[in-house]
């Protein structure tokens, strides 16, 4: 059975709190604003439990910027020029790294000693569950010619709402066409096809559909939800997005001018890379729908389908053998919002709220900083008004 050990230092880090203290008290006695991060910083560096060996790893703390990053580094040079003869300050980590091996080697032969025989340890449901969902997520899946159906996806939000006529129209409509399609909740998109095989196996084809009516999208730009599920649907891993624009009514009272939106729907060719299609009304959309599944069935029904890591899919190509598909659970749980996002995605989704602020520049900001806090740390070391401007 395994045992977890806790290893604290009382002080890891004695010489650069004894600086920060100095200079805290400094600022303190001048009075100026440099007391506030100082402080900050302070209470950062006690409550880290580990020795660093510099400034430069020092910045991963709150209130550590990269002034007072290279203003310790500065004095750490001073101390080790000046204590030349003693033991290097950068040698604490390894040190320390090393009394934590053999402590914890010397805590396994004390454990092998007094434990008598070996107990069979309990797995509870929830880890179990855990590892049967990463065992699937490596399963290889193979689908053969002949051996799967192509099945149209239908997001819930599509046949049920507000607009309840509507929306059973959607249900009305395919059925007429005699698709195979079904029902379900989909993380990302309105409309998507699926591979499925005797089994029960699901891989995902690489074409997705989001639906928009004219009304809708002009609701999506005012609130900000237009450029962040265009973010989604390019992170989402399948490769061929159609953008279906529907006519409402007359395309009046939007809630924006007609040009605007058009102009949005030619950025969206043009700026993201998706495939536009107009329709009239929901009925020439759902025939849009019918022409695009026969497309695939036709094109996908005599291809090798195997599953593959979202990292290693590759573009698609009509004259391929053999196509690497996602599993549709993962997409599915890929695509969830919030689902292991990382910094950079986060800060991306929030900068897509701000006004006027499109994804395109959003993305220009986060290849230069990529969090919030390096972009702040750029602002604060602006001296005038005209350079944050132009941060």
């Amino acid at each position: 059975m395994a045992q977890r050990l806790e290893i604290k230092l009382k002080q890891p880090n004695p010489l650069f709190e004894k600086w920060l203290e100095k200079w805290l008290e400094d600022a303190e006695r001048r009075n100026t604003k440099s007391q506030y991060k100082l402080r900050e910083a302070l209470q950062a560096l006690r409550s880290y439990p580990l020795p660093l060996s510099s400034g430069r790893e020092c910045a991963i703390l709150r209130g550590f910027g990269t002034t007072l990053c290279n203003l310790i580094d500065e004095e750490l040079r001073l101390y080790n020029v000046k204590h030349k003869n003693d033991v290097p300050l950068q040698s604490t980590m390894q040190t320390f790294e090393s009394d934590v091996k053999q402590l914890v080697e010397s805590v396994k032969k004390s454990k092998c000693r007094n434990s008598p025989k070996k107990t069979q340890t309990k797995i509870t449901k929830k880890v179990q569950k855990a590892i049967a969902e990463e065992e699937e997520r490596q399963r290889q899946v193979v689908m053969s010619p002949g051996s799967f159906r192509i099945i149209l996806l239908v997001d819930t939000q599509e046949t049920s709402g507000k607009n309840k006529r509507t929306l059973d129209q959607t249900r009305s409509y395919l059925e007429s066409f005699e698709l195979l399609y079904e029902v379900r909740r989909l993380t990302i998109g309105d409309f998507l096809w699926i591979a499925r095989d005797q089994e029960g196996n699901e891989l995902v084809l690489p074409f997705i559909v989001e639906r928009k009516r004219f009304d809708d999208l002009a609701s999506s730009i005012r609130d900000g939800r237009f450029h962040e599920q265009k973010h989604r649907l390019r992170q989402c891993g399948l490769q061929n997005v159609i953008y279906l624009v529907e006519d409402y009514g007359d395309n009046e009272h939007l809630g924006l001018p007609m040009e605007s939106l058009q102009q949005a729907i030619v950025n969206t060719q043009i700026h993201s890379g998706f495939t536009i299609a107009h329709t009239q009304n929901n009925f020439r959309s759902m025939k849009h729908l019918q022409g695009v599944t026969k497309t695939l069935i036709r094109c996908f029904k005599e291809k090798v389908l195997l599953s593959t890591a979202k990292e290693n899919l590759r573009p698609y190509h009509s004259s391929a053998d053999m196509v690497g598909l996602l599993k549709f659970r993962t997409l599915y749980e890929d695509s969830a919002r919030g689902a292991q996002l990382t910094v950079r995605e986060i800060f991306v989704q929030q900068l897509l709220q701000l006004h006027s602020l499109s994804l395109e520049k959003a993305l220009a900001i986060v290849e230069v900083y990529p969090t919030p806090r390096l972009l702040l740390d750029a602002f604060e070391r602006c001296t005038t008004e005209k350079k944050r401007n132009c941060c």
